[in-house]
């Protein structure tokens, strides 16, 4: 997959999640959302090769939230774990372009 594509999946992905969720109390429906955002972050970090080793285990804490009822927690852990990606990928991106800079000319 290009930069381009899974740029645009994880921005299409965040995009779902930001408009799924209430403005109020987070439920199951606004989990899910923020969920697939944060899965869809994190496979494109991985896919990249720079999945950070906190990002799927905060999606496992997120999913025990959401099982025990607390989706507002759940929401929240999913959200950190979606930024987790996007930065995973800004790293990436950072360093495809950042050793060019280290050969000696």
């Amino acid at each position: 997959m290009s930069n381009k594509n899974w740029m645009a999946a994880v921005a299409a992905a965040a995009l779902t999640a930001l408009l799924a969720m209430p403005a109020q109390a987070a439920d199951e429906a606004g989990y899910k959302a923020a969920c697939e955002a944060a899965e869809a972050a994190r496979k494109a970090a991985v896919e990249a090769r720079y999945e950070w080793n906190t990002t799927a285990p905060l999606i496992k804490k997120a999913d025990a939230a959401a099982a025990g009822g607390d989706y507002d927690k759940a929401v929240k852990l999913c959200n950190e774990a979606r930024q987790q990606g996007e930065l995973a990928l800004a790293q990436a991106r950072r360093e495809a372009e950042d050793w060019k800079a280290q050969v000696v000319k």
